[in-house]
């Protein structure tokens, strides 16, 4: 059930009341904020403020997931904003206009180079900030913050901020939250070192509270003379009780970015972020006392600059929780693939292996799940997933077994049927369902021309099949410089990944990297004909999945002649097949069937065929979706058949 509370009015004067919800576990709640803004900066000041009061629902209602959605396009008349600026959404105050503001960064998303978007551009992202389930009750102000110095009029951006609920009882009971270490710190000046701001903070715990999570925003900005902190790679260090907790890197690999190409310099990696996306959390679980006191700490490496100009953004909370309820309590908390989100358009659309990411909320270590998969209408798989998953941890679990959409039945779901052995003590968060993409249909011979750039020895590619086993590969260092390849490739029925690399990172042909000159790939049909070409300015890679030989998905026409000269009954079928064949004349029939996978299970010839029908017998064959192909002079017909003993 969806429920939807529409847009409030933008004011930070006005105070709205809630109506009342009837709660119930499961349902999706939306509470949409900032409705088609148009969103501009503001250069006198450096950043722009855009806070609305909106109204959540009472305490009473609770969350067990929050998502934060975003969506972005160039505004009415206006071009999009041209610059890649920091962009923060804030809780500001909570309960009325004379609240002391909270000043809680809960999201920090970077605008990307948007020069050369048009009218139909959009893009969508989202976060999940759960983490802040109990702030978001009542009347709430939530501020965006559009920071830069854009001058140009007539540029900006069209802003909806949509807070999505899922109703039901929270994996842990949230006990405080307390700001740490917030603002833009000064990095690379000798006379004021970064650790001025990087003090350790002793921290109380309360009495009721069992764990402590950190959630800590931090990107890299400036440009010193030796490009710090935007293009430089520096360790942070999380410490507690002065004992290392971890060390990571702020460092982010963009050229694999969904939102491409971009105007500017998007394909260069950065300190923790890349234009055109959200600044992901490092999250970090730490198992504490009621009423301890710890001390927390982050540090950077010692560092100057003779020009000090760098700085890191640093938005960091400390989450004190109750021990998770249940013991064995696991979730699906995203599906990588199969799924249509923008997002996750680089992988997608697939036929081929599943990814999901399993979480593991309980207090026990999760050893084994079962999973169950597949389109909606068709058989579902099954998966017996093993390992150790401690508590709060997660991981991302590829399904084996074919996922293929075909028409109608574009719908994916995925559920846990069985947690360590036993039935889940939360199930409510065990199924997502996801829209499909089709992929691309090819004949089983294709054509493979690509044009290499002034520096062929940064590109590869590789033609995997669906067991992923390398059907085709070439590698750069084999390759002239400004030369036009064209691989024939003939493929089995079947589904396929193709990937087109570049270690460059910035593609075929880039405007900012003129001197790697320019290329391009594509796929052709026999007769030269394109059948799918790739933007030559594509980053680090492409990633593209394709199916071969028409007769796996595309649907049936049942007015064509041809169609109608071949019946298969019944269908679904227990094992035993009637093929109704009719042809014009005595002649050579050919009779053979597929699984899903595009394999080849049986074949089988009938000299001068005369209409006298077929029986195939399928008794050996394992439950599932079949393709059985009818080939003569005057047929060529593939069938489709559920076999269902």
């Amino acid at each position: 059930m969806k429920k939807t509370l529409h847009l409030l009015l933008a004011s930070a004067c006005i105070i709205f009341i809630a109506p009342k919800l009837d709660a119930a576990i499961g349902d999706t709640l939306h509470v949409t904020t900032h409705n088609q803004v148009t969103v501009v900066t503001n250069p006198s000041a450096g950043a722009n403020k855009y806070p609305v009061w909106a109204v959540f629902p009472d305490a009473s209602v609770k969350y067990r997931k929050v998502i934060l959605n975003f969506s972005y396009k160039c505004p009415p008349g206006q071009a999009c904003g041209e610059w890649d600026y920091l962009d923060y959404v804030f809780i500001r105050r909570k309960g009325g206009v004379d609240s002391l503001s909270k000043n809680m960064e809960i999201a920090r998303f970077i605008t990307p180079y948007g020069n050369s978007f048009n009218s139909t551009w959009h893009a969508e992202f989202h976060l999940d900030i759960t983490d802040y389930q109990f702030l978001l009750h009542d009347s709430v102000e939530i501020e965006y913050n559009h920071t830069g110095y854009e001058t140009n009029v007539g540029k900006g951006w069209l802003l909806t901020l949509d807070f999505e609920f899922i109703e039901g009882t929270p994996v842990m009971e949230t006990v405080a939250i307390t700001n740490m270490w917030t603002g833009s710190f000064p990095y690379g000046n000798i006379t004021n070192s970064i650790e001025n701001y990087l003090t350790p903070t002793w921290l109380t715990m309360d009495n009721a509270t069992n764990m402590l999570r950190m959630r800590i925003v931090q990107s890299g900005h400036g440009s010193d003379n030796t490009n710090c902190a935007e293009f430089c790679s520096k360790a942070r260090t999380f410490l507690v009780d002065g004992i290392i907790f971890d060390i990571k890197n702020i460092w982010r690999t963009c050229g694999a970015n969904p939102l491409y190409p971009q105007a500017g310099t998007w394909v260069y990696n950065r300190g923790g972020w890349c234009p055109g996306a959200i600044v992901d959390p490092d999250i970090y679980n730490i198992n504490v006392s009621g009423g301890a006191t710890h001390s927390l700490d982050v540090d950077m490496p010692s560092y100057g600059s003779s020009s000090p100009s760098a700085n890191y953004v640093f938005g960091t909370q400390a989450i004190e929780f109750k021990s998770p309820l249940h013991a064995n309590d696991a979730s699906i908390e995203e599906v990588y693939s199969p799924n249509n989100i923008f997002e996750y358009s680089r992988d997608n659309a697939i036929c081929d292996n599943a990814k999901i990411q399993l979480r593991n909320n309980g207090t026990s270590p999760l050893t084994n799940c079962v999973i169950k998969y597949g389109i909606v209408g068709q058989l579902f798989s099954s998966f017996q997933w093993s390992g150790n998953l401690l508590s709060h941890a997660s991981e991302t679990v590829t399904l084996p077994d074919y996922v293929l959409p075909v028409a109608g039945m574009q719908k994916f779901k995925v559920y846990l049927e069985s947690v360590n052995g036993v039935a889940d003590a939360y199930p409510h968060d065990d199924t997502v369902y996801t829209q499909t993409l089709i992929p691309q249909v090819f004949d089983t011979v294709i054509v493979f021309v690509y044009k290499t750039n002034n520096i062929p020895s940064q590109s590869a590619y590789v033609m995997y099949d669906h067991s992923n086993v390398v059907v085709k590969q070439v590698i750069g260092s084999s390759l002239a410089a400004n030369s036009t390849y064209r691989d024939t490739l003939h493929l089995a029925p079947g589904c396929y990944r193709f990937t087109f690399s570049d270690s460059g990172n910035d593609g075929l042909t880039w405007w900012a990297n003129a001197a790697q000159g320019s290329g391009y790939i594509r796929f052709e049909n026999l007769a030269g004909s394109i059948t799918k070409s790739f933007n030559s300015d594509f980053g680090s890679e492409v990633s593209y999945n394709l199916l071969v030989d028409p007769a796996n998905i595309v649907s049936i026409d049942d007015n064509d002649e041809s169609q109608n000269k071949v019946q298969l009954y019944p269908n679904p079928n227990a094992g035993t097949l009637i093929c109704d064949i009719h042809v014009g004349k005595k002649q050579d029939l050919k009779i053979s069937v597929y699984n899903i996978l595009g394999r080849q299970m049986h074949t089988q010839v009938i000299p001068s065929y005369n209409n006298d029908g077929v029986v195939l017998n399928m008794k050996n064959f394992a439950d599932g979706v079949y393709l059985v192909k009818v080939t003569s002079v005057d047929l060529n017909v593939t069938r489709k058949v559920v076999l269902k003993k």
